[in-house]
């Protein structure tokens, strides 16, 4: 009974929308150190919002869907997925339409695309902006078509891409266009992970943002975050939530065009 009332009290005098900021490198030059003054960010619902959790609270009600075969042998938890097994939190999504309405960002790509929650808040920024263009992969044909449906209703501004973004991104991304942030959440391992990252920053603007959810999922993807952060690429890096990485490129070493510095380092 106790707890409850804490919980009831929590709710009541503390803003549930209050996300933790957790430094991992920070550099005073930083955009993002700029942009997170406090040791939390509290990002205020959109105009969106209400709709996209409506989107999503629909499309969880249609029940368990099955993965990609693209999973076989990396699944533990069985052949099928809630929308609500693998969104996006309604505080982290207003974070990311709050993240894109500073950033302003020009092209945004989003791995993979699940159901299409954590897209939904990415073009709510691109709509507030009025400018913007998110490219979403997704393999699994059943989740795409639902996400397609659910990000047709916030925006047109965005292409849906039937397949991985390492196989298909330089048949969508324009030979005269950037990465300006990017949404790393596929396949959760450093084998994965890496390499797409890799791609990234061969196509990203000098000065990108690239987010990564899930960075706790496992002890592979724990030191695959230690790799990330400790890369003298990034200008700073962060943990929200105590499960969203995030790190900035730094444009000085980005323009600096040596090759040897876009092979992360194995240990």
């Amino acid at each position: 009974m106790l707890g409850k009332v804490k919980r009831l009290i929590n709710e009541i005098v503390f803003d549930r929308h209050q996300i933790p900021v957790t430094w991992a490198k920070k550099d005073s030059r930083s955009w993002l150190v700029q942009q997170f003054e406090q040791d939390f960010i509290r990002p205020e619902k959109s105009a969106y919002s209400a709709q996209i959790e409506q989107l999503a609270k629909a499309t969880n009600r249609l029940g368990p869907q099955p993965l990609w075969q693209g999973y076989a042998g990396r699944n533990v938890g069985g052949p099928t997925r809630m929308s609500d097994e693998v969104r996006t939190s309604a505080a982290m999504g207003d974070a990311y339409t709050w993240l894109v309405q500073k950033l302003q960002p020009r092209i945004i790509v989003e791995f993979g695309t699940a159901f299409g929650v954590s897209g939904m808040y990415f073009l709510a920024g691109i709509e507030y902006n009025h400018k913007g263009r998110l490219l979403t992969f997704e393999p699994n044909e059943v989740w795409r078509n639902l996400a397609v449906a659910n990000l047709s209703k916030i925006s047109e501004r965005f292409h849906s891409v039937a397949g991985t973004f390492e196989d298909n991104i330089d048949k969508v991304l324009p030979s005269d266009q950037s990465i300006d942030l990017a949404f790393i959440d596929a396949i959760h391992t450093r084998e994965f992970v890496l390499p797409q990252l890799e791609i990234v920053l061969s196509k990203c603007d000098d000065k990108a943002i690239i987010i990564l959810d899930d960075i706790n999922f496992s002890n592979d993807m724990k030191a695959c975050w230690n790799i990330l952060f400790r890369d003298e690429r990034f200008l700073a890096a962060a943990v929200l939530d105590q499960r969203v990485g995030i790190l900035e490129l730094d444009d000085a070493r980005k323009t600096e065009s040596q090759p040897a510095r876009f092979r992360l380092a194995s240990g």
